[in-house]
């Protein structure tokens, strides 16, 4: 796999988890806080897989280190279970579970796959819009609607960062 080609497969896992959330705002749309935060989620999602795929199409087709595209991989895997799993998705606990995966995975896999492309996507790793600005958000969120697994998650990762 190349470079143009990764950078493709990413802004495509960007697209999907941007219909997960879009999905989810249709769901629990009786929620306005949550709601207004997925539909926040998924702009934000789009525009990465936006800037991912111009980033594409102005690289070469370097080969790329076999641990990046296990990022990716590994994203990608979770990314379809989620949406294999979401029609099973019924209660607000655990829509919000699915978000802080998603989130937690993308933050591990996708900035990781930018970093190990070194300087081919240096603009990318230091563009702000990459940046996921809802973060903060979804921390309010989970301790606001979490139960108590959510709650007892959120805690142990902040005291591991």
């Amino acid at each position: 796999m190349n470079t143009k080609q990764l950078l493709e497969r990413m802004a495509d896992v960007e697209s999907h988890i941007a219909v997960i959330y879009e999905r989810f705002v249709a769901r629990f749309h009786d929620v306005p806080d949550v709601r207004t935060l997925w539909e926040s989620m998924s702009r934000e999602e789009v525009h990465h897989a936006e800037l991912l795929s111009l980033a594409a199409a102005g690289v070469s087709s370097a080969v790329v280190d076999p641990a990046a595209i296990e990022h990716v991989t590994t994203l990608q895997s979770l990314v379809a279970q989620q949406e294999a799993d979401q029609p099973s998705v019924a209660h607000l606990q655990d829509a919000l579970r699915v978000t802080a995966e998603l989130e937690e995975a993308e933050a591990e896999h996708l900035h990781a796959t930018l970093n190990q492309l070194g300087d081919v996507a240096r603009a990318l790793v230091n563009d702000p819009a990459m940046a996921h600005r809802s973060h903060a958000l979804v921390e309010h969120v989970l301790k606001l609607f979490g139960g108590p697994a959510l709650q007892r998650r959120r805690a142990w990762r902040q005291f591991h960062a």
